[in-house]
Protein backbone atom coordinates (compact mmCIF):
# COMPACT_ATOMS: atom_id res chain seq x y z
CA UNK A 1 0.00 0.00 0.00
CA UNK A 2 1.29 3.63 -1.05
CA UNK A 3 0.28 5.87 1.89
CA UNK A 4 -2.68 6.59 4.03
CA UNK A 5 -6.24 6.66 3.46
CA UNK A 6 -8.11 10.12 4.19
CA UNK A 7 -11.17 8.64 5.87
CA UNK A 8 -11.96 10.76 9.01
CA UNK A 9 -14.60 13.30 9.06
CA UNK A 10 -15.10 16.37 11.49
CA UNK A 11 -17.44 14.02 14.03
CA UNK A 12 -14.59 11.39 13.70
CA UNK A 13 -11.74 13.74 14.20
CA UNK A 14 -13.85 15.51 17.69
CA UNK A 15 -14.18 11.87 18.69
CA UNK A 16 -11.16 11.19 18.68
CA UNK A 17 -9.65 14.24 20.20
CA UNK A 18 -12.06 14.07 23.30
CA UNK A 19 -11.12 10.65 24.06
CA UNK A 20 -7.79 11.35 24.10
CA UNK A 21 -7.94 14.37 25.88
CA UNK A 22 -10.43 12.98 28.74
CA UNK A 23 -8.44 9.73 29.35
CA UNK A 24 -8.28 8.67 33.32
CA UNK A 25 -6.35 12.02 33.91
CA UNK A 26 -9.22 14.20 35.54
CA UNK A 27 -10.12 11.21 37.38
CA UNK A 28 -6.65 10.89 39.05
CA UNK A 29 -5.56 14.20 39.02
CA UNK A 30 -8.60 16.01 40.59
CA UNK A 31 -7.22 15.20 44.13
CA UNK A 32 -3.86 16.87 43.66
CA UNK A 33 -4.91 20.01 41.72
CA UNK A 34 -7.37 20.46 44.70
CA UNK A 35 -4.16 19.75 47.48
CA UNK A 36 -1.68 22.15 45.61
CA UNK A 37 -4.47 24.82 45.82
CA UNK A 38 -6.14 24.11 49.46
CA UNK A 39 -9.79 23.77 48.25
CA UNK A 40 -11.65 26.08 45.74
CA UNK A 41 -9.45 28.16 44.27
CA UNK A 42 -8.30 24.75 41.94
CA UNK A 43 -10.56 26.33 39.52
CA UNK A 44 -7.87 28.55 38.84
CA UNK A 45 -5.79 26.10 37.54
CA UNK A 46 -8.97 24.30 35.12
CA UNK A 47 -9.49 27.83 33.55
CA UNK A 48 -5.79 28.75 33.11
CA UNK A 49 -5.14 25.33 31.64
CA UNK A 50 -8.19 25.71 29.25
CA UNK A 51 -6.72 29.36 28.07
CA UNK A 52 -3.15 27.70 27.37
CA UNK A 53 -5.34 24.48 25.45
CA UNK A 54 -7.27 27.27 23.42
CA UNK A 55 -4.60 29.72 22.28
CA UNK A 56 -1.93 26.36 21.67
CA UNK A 57 -4.53 24.80 19.90
CA UNK A 58 -4.83 28.03 16.94
CA UNK A 59 -1.44 27.78 16.51
CA UNK A 60 -1.68 24.29 16.06
CA UNK A 61 -4.72 24.78 14.03
CA UNK A 62 -3.04 26.96 11.45
CA UNK A 63 -0.04 24.99 10.92
CA UNK A 64 -1.97 22.11 10.66
CA UNK A 65 -3.77 23.35 8.10
CA UNK A 66 -0.82 24.94 6.55
CA UNK A 67 0.73 21.19 6.46
CA UNK A 68 -1.63 18.81 6.78
CA UNK A 69 0.29 15.23 6.97
CA UNK A 70 1.05 12.64 9.17
CA UNK A 71 3.14 13.45 12.00
CA UNK A 72 1.60 16.84 12.95
CA UNK A 73 4.31 18.60 14.87
CA UNK A 74 7.14 16.39 13.15
CA UNK A 75 6.32 18.08 9.64
CA UNK A 76 5.44 21.88 11.78
CA UNK A 77 9.10 22.08 13.00
CA UNK A 78 11.13 20.73 10.19
CA UNK A 79 9.19 23.00 7.85
CA UNK A 80 9.38 26.23 10.32
CA UNK A 81 12.71 26.43 10.95
CA UNK A 82 14.93 26.43 7.33
CA UNK A 83 17.97 24.38 7.85
CA UNK A 84 17.80 23.59 11.97
CA UNK A 85 14.14 22.42 10.98
CA UNK A 86 16.01 19.06 10.84
CA UNK A 87 18.20 19.00 14.10
CA UNK A 88 14.57 20.45 16.36
CA UNK A 89 12.17 17.74 14.76
CA UNK A 90 15.09 15.50 15.27
CA UNK A 91 15.16 16.68 18.97
CA UNK A 92 10.99 16.30 18.96
CA UNK A 93 11.50 12.77 17.91
CA UNK A 94 13.95 11.81 20.06
CA UNK A 95 11.90 12.63 23.02
CA UNK A 96 8.69 11.23 21.50
CA UNK A 97 10.04 8.07 22.05
CA UNK A 98 9.60 9.00 26.00
CA UNK A 99 6.88 10.90 26.58
CA UNK A 100 4.69 8.68 24.23
CA UNK A 101 5.14 5.60 25.89
CA UNK A 102 4.66 8.01 29.27
CA UNK A 103 1.76 9.17 28.50
CA UNK A 104 0.32 5.46 27.26
CA UNK A 105 1.79 4.26 30.56
CA UNK A 106 0.34 6.76 32.90
CA UNK A 107 -3.18 5.44 31.06
CA UNK A 108 -3.06 1.64 31.59
CA UNK A 109 -1.99 2.34 35.00
CA UNK A 110 -4.77 4.44 36.07
CA UNK A 111 -7.10 2.03 34.23
CA UNK A 112 -5.39 -0.55 36.68
CA UNK A 113 -6.23 1.70 39.74
CA UNK A 114 -9.86 1.87 38.74
CA UNK A 115 -10.21 -1.46 38.13
CA UNK A 116 -8.96 -2.39 41.25
CA UNK A 117 -12.16 -1.83 43.37
CA UNK A 118 -14.30 -3.82 40.96
CA UNK A 119 -12.21 -6.76 40.59
CA UNK A 120 -9.79 -7.09 43.06
CA UNK A 121 -7.61 -9.59 41.98
CA UNK A 122 -6.34 -6.61 39.08
CA UNK A 123 -4.75 -4.96 42.00
CA UNK A 124 -2.41 -8.01 43.45
CA UNK A 125 -0.06 -6.81 40.35
CA UNK A 126 -0.78 -3.48 39.08
CA UNK A 127 1.84 -3.24 36.32
CA UNK A 128 0.70 -6.54 35.04
CA UNK A 129 -3.16 -5.44 34.84
CA UNK A 130 -1.51 -1.77 32.90
CA UNK A 131 0.46 -3.99 30.78
CA UNK A 132 -2.84 -6.60 29.95
CA UNK A 133 -4.67 -3.57 28.76
CA UNK A 134 -2.18 -2.06 26.89
CA UNK A 135 -2.02 -5.00 24.50
CA UNK A 136 -5.24 -5.23 24.05
CA UNK A 137 -5.10 -1.83 22.73
CA UNK A 138 -2.40 -2.51 20.83
CA UNK A 139 -4.37 -5.40 18.97
CA UNK A 140 -7.24 -2.94 18.64
CA UNK A 141 -5.27 -0.83 16.34
CA UNK A 142 -3.73 -3.18 14.07
CA UNK A 143 -6.62 -2.40 11.80
CA UNK A 144 -7.07 0.26 8.90
CA UNK A 145 -8.58 3.67 9.73
CA UNK A 146 -11.92 3.70 8.70
CA UNK A 147 -12.79 0.75 11.31
CA UNK A 148 -10.80 2.87 13.82
CA UNK A 149 -12.88 5.90 13.09
CA UNK A 150 -16.35 4.35 13.51
CA UNK A 151 -14.94 2.74 16.59
CA UNK A 152 -14.24 5.83 18.08
CA UNK A 153 -17.41 7.23 17.61
CA UNK A 154 -18.64 4.07 19.78
CA UNK A 155 -15.73 5.38 22.68
CA UNK A 156 -16.91 9.03 22.15
CA UNK A 157 -20.36 7.92 23.12
CA UNK A 158 -19.25 6.04 26.36
CA UNK A 159 -16.99 9.28 27.11
CA UNK A 160 -19.99 11.53 26.91
CA UNK A 161 -21.84 9.12 29.02
CA UNK A 162 -19.43 9.27 31.52
CA UNK A 163 -19.02 12.71 31.86
CA UNK A 164 -23.03 13.39 31.94
CA UNK A 165 -23.29 11.30 34.68
CA UNK A 166 -20.91 12.79 37.18
CA UNK A 167 -22.37 16.00 36.58
CA UNK A 168 -26.02 15.69 36.10
CA UNK A 169 -26.02 13.93 39.18
CA UNK A 170 -23.93 16.61 40.83
CA UNK A 171 -25.94 20.05 39.42
CA UNK A 172 -29.22 20.16 41.86
CA UNK A 173 -26.05 20.23 44.74
CA UNK A 174 -23.82 22.49 43.26
CA UNK A 175 -22.48 25.77 44.91
CA UNK A 176 -22.40 28.45 42.37
CA UNK A 177 -19.76 30.29 44.83
CA UNK A 178 -17.13 27.76 43.69
CA UNK A 179 -16.93 29.47 40.54
CA UNK A 180 -15.84 32.50 42.80
CA UNK A 181 -12.71 30.98 42.98
CA UNK A 182 -10.57 34.23 43.97
CA UNK A 183 -12.51 34.99 47.29
CA UNK A 184 -12.77 30.81 48.22
CA UNK A 185 -10.61 29.95 51.59
CA UNK A 186 -7.74 27.93 51.50
CA UNK A 187 -7.99 24.89 53.74
CA UNK A 188 -3.96 24.36 53.79
CA UNK A 189 -2.81 27.22 55.87
CA UNK A 190 -1.21 28.55 52.64
CA UNK A 191 -2.10 31.97 50.93
CA UNK A 192 -3.43 33.23 47.88
CA UNK A 193 -2.68 31.32 44.72
CA UNK A 194 0.75 29.37 46.12
CA UNK A 195 0.72 25.37 44.46
CA UNK A 196 -1.02 27.32 40.74
CA UNK A 197 2.52 26.06 39.41
CA UNK A 198 2.08 22.35 40.29
CA UNK A 199 -1.82 22.51 39.87
CA UNK A 200 -1.45 24.03 36.46
CA UNK A 201 0.80 20.92 35.60
CA UNK A 202 -1.62 18.47 36.61
CA UNK A 203 -4.76 19.99 34.81
CA UNK A 204 -2.40 20.93 31.21
CA UNK A 205 -1.96 16.98 31.41
CA UNK A 206 -5.86 16.43 31.38
CA UNK A 207 -6.41 19.15 28.48
CA UNK A 208 -3.41 17.20 26.50
CA UNK A 209 -4.64 15.11 23.47
CA UNK A 210 -6.01 18.69 21.34
CA UNK A 211 -3.88 18.22 18.84
CA UNK A 212 -3.78 14.96 18.26
CA UNK A 213 -5.90 15.11 14.78
CA UNK A 214 -3.12 17.28 13.36
CA UNK A 215 -0.89 13.74 14.21
CA UNK A 216 -3.57 12.03 11.76
CA UNK A 217 -3.22 14.55 8.45
CA UNK A 218 -2.61 12.10 6.01
CA UNK A 219 -6.06 10.51 6.99
CA UNK A 220 -8.27 13.45 7.40
CA UNK A 221 -10.56 14.56 5.12
CA UNK A 222 -10.49 18.34 3.26
CA UNK A 223 -7.69 18.61 6.23
CA UNK A 224 -7.38 22.57 5.76
CA UNK A 225 -10.96 23.21 7.36
CA UNK A 226 -11.26 19.94 9.26
CA UNK A 227 -8.19 20.10 11.57
CA UNK A 228 -8.57 23.74 13.43
CA UNK A 229 -12.81 22.52 13.64
CA UNK A 230 -11.63 19.75 15.25
CA UNK A 231 -9.24 21.42 17.43
CA UNK A 232 -11.72 24.16 18.49
CA UNK A 233 -14.42 22.03 18.97
CA UNK A 234 -12.87 19.25 21.45
CA UNK A 235 -11.03 22.22 23.22
CA UNK A 236 -14.16 24.52 24.04
CA UNK A 237 -16.13 21.32 24.76
CA UNK A 238 -13.74 19.41 26.98
CA UNK A 239 -13.53 23.01 29.00
CA UNK A 240 -17.10 23.40 29.76
CA UNK A 241 -16.89 19.52 30.90
CA UNK A 242 -14.21 20.08 33.14
CA UNK A 243 -15.06 23.36 34.82
CA UNK A 244 -18.24 21.61 35.51
CA UNK A 245 -17.05 18.39 36.98
CA UNK A 246 -14.46 20.00 39.32
CA UNK A 247 -17.51 22.57 40.98
CA UNK A 248 -19.64 19.51 41.30
CA UNK A 249 -17.11 17.60 43.25
CA UNK A 250 -16.00 20.42 45.45
CA UNK A 251 -19.55 21.21 45.95
CA UNK A 252 -20.69 17.58 47.18
CA UNK A 253 -17.39 16.36 48.88
CA UNK A 254 -15.44 18.14 51.66
CA UNK A 255 -11.60 18.91 51.10
CA UNK A 256 -10.13 16.89 53.12
CA UNK A 257 -11.97 13.77 52.16
CA UNK A 258 -11.76 15.05 47.91
CA UNK A 259 -7.86 16.01 48.23
CA UNK A 260 -6.99 12.55 49.61
CA UNK A 261 -9.30 10.21 47.60
CA UNK A 262 -7.76 8.11 45.58
CA UNK A 263 -10.62 7.75 43.26
CA UNK A 264 -12.71 10.91 43.85
CA UNK A 265 -15.10 10.62 41.10
CA UNK A 266 -16.15 7.11 42.47
CA UNK A 267 -16.21 8.57 46.46
CA UNK A 268 -18.02 11.49 45.31
CA UNK A 269 -20.93 9.20 43.70
CA UNK A 270 -21.24 6.94 46.68
CA UNK A 271 -22.07 10.16 48.47
CA UNK A 272 -24.50 11.12 45.90
CA UNK A 273 -26.46 7.97 45.01
CA UNK A 274 -24.74 5.06 46.77
CA UNK A 275 -22.20 2.42 46.40
CA UNK A 276 -23.37 0.53 43.49
CA UNK A 277 -23.60 3.44 41.32
CA UNK A 278 -20.04 4.14 42.18
CA UNK A 279 -19.03 0.58 41.15
CA UNK A 280 -21.02 1.38 37.99
CA UNK A 281 -19.20 4.59 37.25
CA UNK A 282 -15.87 3.13 37.83
CA UNK A 283 -16.85 0.91 34.96
CA UNK A 284 -17.18 4.13 32.79
CA UNK A 285 -14.33 5.64 33.88
CA UNK A 286 -12.29 2.53 32.60
CA UNK A 287 -14.30 3.11 29.25
CA UNK A 288 -13.19 6.48 28.89
CA UNK A 289 -9.89 5.31 30.19
CA UNK A 290 -9.39 2.99 27.46
CA UNK A 291 -11.04 5.13 24.63
CA UNK A 292 -7.97 7.87 25.76
CA UNK A 293 -4.85 5.53 25.38
CA UNK A 294 -6.66 4.05 21.71
CA UNK A 295 -6.64 7.67 20.54
CA UNK A 296 -3.31 8.64 22.01
CA UNK A 297 -0.99 5.38 20.60
CA UNK A 298 -3.16 6.20 16.78
CA UNK A 299 -1.70 9.56 17.00
CA UNK A 300 1.69 8.99 18.15
CA UNK A 301 2.32 5.77 15.53
CA UNK A 302 1.80 8.05 12.75
CA UNK A 303 4.54 10.95 14.06
CA UNK A 304 7.45 7.59 13.71
CA UNK A 305 5.90 6.16 10.56
CA UNK A 306 6.21 10.50 9.00
CA UNK A 307 9.53 10.33 10.16
CA UNK A 308 10.75 7.05 9.04
CA UNK A 309 9.33 7.85 5.71
CA UNK A 310 10.90 11.11 5.59
CA UNK A 311 14.27 9.03 6.07
CA UNK A 312 14.55 10.73 9.58
CA UNK A 313 14.31 7.54 11.50
CA UNK A 314 14.22 3.90 10.88
CA UNK A 315 13.20 1.93 7.98
CA UNK A 316 11.27 -0.38 9.63
CA UNK A 317 8.58 2.45 10.94
CA UNK A 318 7.43 3.61 7.58
CA UNK A 319 6.10 -0.10 6.74
CA UNK A 320 2.83 0.02 6.51
CA UNK A 321 -0.04 -3.15 6.56
CA UNK A 322 -0.02 -4.07 2.57
CA UNK A 323 -4.31 -3.94 2.26
CA UNK A 324 -5.34 -2.06 5.41
CA UNK A 325 -2.53 0.51 5.52
CA UNK A 326 -1.90 1.35 8.81
CA UNK A 327 1.89 1.67 10.71
CA UNK A 328 1.80 -2.10 12.39
CA UNK A 329 5.54 -1.31 13.36
CA UNK A 330 5.41 1.97 14.86
CA UNK A 331 1.95 0.46 16.87
CA UNK A 332 4.34 -2.37 18.07
CA UNK A 333 7.42 -0.21 18.94
CA UNK A 334 5.29 2.23 21.20
CA UNK A 335 3.69 -0.85 22.48
CA UNK A 336 6.90 -2.18 24.12
CA UNK A 337 8.45 0.64 25.33
CA UNK A 338 5.11 1.64 26.81
CA UNK A 339 5.18 -1.40 28.53
CA UNK A 340 8.29 -0.83 30.64
CA UNK A 341 7.00 2.69 31.74
CA UNK A 342 3.93 0.97 33.17
CA UNK A 343 6.19 -0.33 36.48
CA UNK A 344 7.14 3.53 37.33
CA UNK A 345 5.37 6.08 39.72
CA UNK A 346 2.30 7.87 38.40
CA UNK A 347 2.20 10.65 39.65
CA UNK A 348 6.39 11.21 38.39
CA UNK A 349 4.71 9.89 34.97
CA UNK A 350 2.49 12.89 34.47
CA UNK A 351 5.06 15.16 35.94
CA UNK A 352 7.29 13.86 33.19
CA UNK A 353 5.12 14.56 30.37
CA UNK A 354 4.82 17.60 30.98
CA UNK A 355 8.27 18.59 31.94
CA UNK A 356 9.54 16.82 28.55
CA UNK A 357 7.18 18.23 26.23
CA UNK A 358 6.87 22.17 27.05
CA UNK A 359 9.70 22.94 25.89
CA UNK A 360 9.63 20.54 22.50
CA UNK A 361 7.41 20.50 21.07
CA UNK A 362 5.18 23.05 22.35
CA UNK A 363 6.89 26.27 22.59
CA UNK A 364 9.60 25.40 19.90
CA UNK A 365 6.63 25.17 17.83
CA UNK A 366 4.85 28.74 19.08
CA UNK A 367 8.39 30.02 17.83
CA UNK A 368 8.29 28.34 14.50
CA UNK A 369 4.68 29.38 13.45
CA UNK A 370 5.54 33.14 14.08
CA UNK A 371 9.23 32.64 12.72
CA UNK A 372 7.31 30.82 9.13
CA UNK A 373 5.12 34.03 9.03
CA UNK A 374 7.75 36.02 9.25
CA UNK A 375 10.08 34.00 6.91
CA UNK A 376 7.29 33.53 4.25
CA UNK A 377 4.60 36.05 4.88
CA UNK A 378 2.48 35.17 1.59
CA UNK A 379 2.93 31.37 2.33
CA UNK A 380 -1.21 29.92 1.35
CA UNK A 381 -2.95 29.51 5.08
CA UNK A 382 -5.96 28.20 5.02
CA UNK A 383 -6.90 29.29 8.70
CA UNK A 384 -5.07 31.71 10.13
CA UNK A 385 -5.10 32.08 14.10
CA UNK A 386 -7.21 34.44 15.55
CA UNK A 387 -5.87 37.75 17.06
CA UNK A 388 -2.38 37.52 15.95
CA UNK A 389 0.06 37.19 17.71
CA UNK A 390 -1.91 37.69 20.93
CA UNK A 391 -2.92 33.36 21.20
CA UNK A 392 1.13 32.96 20.55
CA UNK A 393 2.26 35.34 22.93
CA UNK A 394 0.06 34.06 25.81
CA UNK A 395 0.24 30.19 24.81
CA UNK A 396 3.81 30.84 25.39
CA UNK A 397 4.06 32.62 28.59
CA UNK A 398 1.90 29.79 30.23
CA UNK A 399 3.82 26.88 28.59
CA UNK A 400 7.10 29.37 30.19
CA UNK A 401 5.16 28.97 33.66
CA UNK A 402 5.09 25.43 33.52
CA UNK A 403 8.69 24.94 32.96
CA UNK A 404 9.62 27.17 35.61
CA UNK A 405 6.90 25.24 38.00
CA UNK A 406 8.20 24.46 41.02
CA UNK A 407 8.59 20.58 40.24
CA UNK A 408 12.83 21.29 39.66
CA UNK A 409 14.23 18.23 38.90
CA UNK A 410 11.64 17.65 36.16
CA UNK A 411 13.60 20.80 34.53
CA UNK A 412 16.00 18.94 34.86
CA UNK A 413 14.75 15.94 33.06
CA UNK A 414 13.48 17.63 30.10
CA UNK A 415 16.95 19.03 29.61
CA UNK A 416 18.44 15.40 29.60
CA UNK A 417 16.32 14.53 27.09
CA UNK A 418 16.98 17.40 24.68
CA UNK A 419 20.47 17.30 25.35
CA UNK A 420 20.71 13.43 24.50
CA UNK A 421 18.57 14.37 21.37
CA UNK A 422 21.02 16.95 20.30
CA UNK A 423 23.92 14.26 20.68
CA UNK A 424 22.51 11.21 19.28
CA UNK A 425 21.30 14.01 16.00
CA UNK A 426 25.15 14.66 15.32
CA UNK A 427 26.05 11.24 16.05
CA UNK A 428 23.42 9.99 13.37
CA UNK A 429 24.60 12.66 10.88
CA UNK A 430 28.73 12.06 11.31
CA UNK A 431 27.67 8.33 10.43
CA UNK A 432 25.07 8.99 7.34
CA UNK A 433 27.91 11.26 5.78
CA UNK A 434 30.42 9.18 6.30
CA UNK A 435 28.58 6.55 4.45
CA UNK A 436 27.50 9.14 1.59
CA UNK A 437 31.36 9.70 1.26
CA UNK A 438 32.12 5.90 1.14
CA UNK A 439 29.15 5.29 -1.22
CA UNK A 440 30.96 8.65 -3.66
CA UNK A 441 34.53 7.21 -3.25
Amino acid sequence: MSGLKRELGLWRGVALNMIDMVGIGPFLTIPYILSAMGGARCMAAWVLAGVLAICDGIVTAELAAEMPHAGGSYIFLRESFGKAGRLISFIFLFQLLVSAPLSLASGCIGFAHYLQPIIPSAGRSLPITAMLVLAAIVLLLLRGIDTIGRFSILLWIGVLGTMAVIIVAGLPHLDLHVFAFWNAPRFDGRSGFNGLGAALIFAVYDYLGYYNIAYLGDEVKQPEKTIPRVIVISILAIGVLYILMQACIISVLPYETASRSTSVVADYIRVLIGPNAAKWVSVMILWTAFASIFSVMLGYSRILYAAARDHNFFAAFARLHPTRAYPYVSILALGAVAAVFCWFDLKHIIGGILSIRAIVPFMTQIVGAIVLRVREPNRPRPFRMWLYPIPAIVALGLWGFVVISPEKQLQRAALYVIGAGILFFFIREFFVRRALRQESA
